[in-house]
């Protein structure tokens, strides 16, 4: 009689250490799907978005390093001026990233920054200011913007 109580103890043990295993398994493969899986979708499907949007006008950067004006699209080729009519056609999924985006027309009709006419004016201190700095000038040329012949403007 108490060998049959042990292997009843023993297949007991057996189901539950099986349905243990399973519940792990189960748990390490729903860990790897929201470590590594879900994460690796996200970053896809954002740069899917980048190369499908991307308009004449933005500055990007291409698989390959290549930095670039978009100039024309359609749905499978984006035409690159790399510098001065040097014109380059890619595929869409070579744009790695967007370096600098197109300007949109709402950015233009932006508003100026006001300035108050109190600002724009010079006071009389500055006048006075100005007048002394000429006046100590003029003797010598060798001011900050006088034309140094060793001085090299790029």
């Amino acid at each position: 009689m108490l060998a049959s109580a042990d292997v009843l103890a023993q297949d007991s043990a057996g189901g539950s250490s099986n349905i243990m295993f399973l519940i792990m398994i189960v748990g390490f493969i729903a860990l790897m799907y929201f470590v590594m899986i879900r994460p690796q979708r996200k970053r896809q499907k954002e740069q899917q978005d980048m190369q499908s949007n991307v308009a004449p006008g933005a500055r990007v950067m291409t698989i390959g390093g290549l930095y670039g004006t978009v100039v024309d699209s359609d749905e499978e080729t984006v035409t690159l001026e790399a510098s001065d009519d040097n014109f380059l056609v890619f595929a869409r999924q070579a744009i790695a990233k967007v370096v600098t985006p197109a300007e949109t027309e709402t950015a233009e009709e932006a508003p100026a920054e006001e300035i108050a006419e109190a600002d724009a004016t010079l006071s009389d201190e500055d006048l006075d200011k100005l007048r002394a700095s000429d006046e100590t000038t003029d003797g010598d040329d060798k001011g900050k913007h006088a034309g140094n012949p060793d001085r090299k403007e790029y």
